[in-house]
């Protein structure tokens, strides 16, 4: 896939808990707090779209950022602005934490 400046890297949900359990990733939520706040997956950080450009995270040295959303189309949509914080490396997790919860992930509220 690819959108806006270059294509579009995503690893899915298996992937992205592996490398969250093993400390090389950073899990980022573009979603809004309000979807916030109804569930979201442990250890990720909230930075919403709508504020992204004005409030992105700043990259850990060493680590991969991997941005997720409801359903994965957000993160695919706005993957250039992701790749610009400057993380190590940038992913996003396909079928966002939709599929982190068919696939038996925990989520909390």
């Amino acid at each position: 896939m690819t959108v806006g400046a270059g294509p579009v890297k995503g690893i899915d949900v298996h992937e992205c808990a592996r490398l969250i359990e093993a400390g090389k990733a950073v899990l980022i939520d573009v979603r809004e707090e309000n979807e916030w706040n109804a569930e979201r997956i442990p250890g990720a950080v909230l930075f919403p779209l709508s504020t992204f450009l004005s409030n992105a995270p700043a990259p850990e040295p060493g680590k991969i950022g991997i941005f997720h959303c409801r359903s994965g189309r957000r993160t695919a949509d706005h993957f250039d602005k992701f790749v610009a914080v400057g993380f190590e490396d940038t992913v996003h997790m396909e079928g966002g934490i939709l599929d982190w919860k068919a696939q038996g992930y925990r989520t909390t509220s």
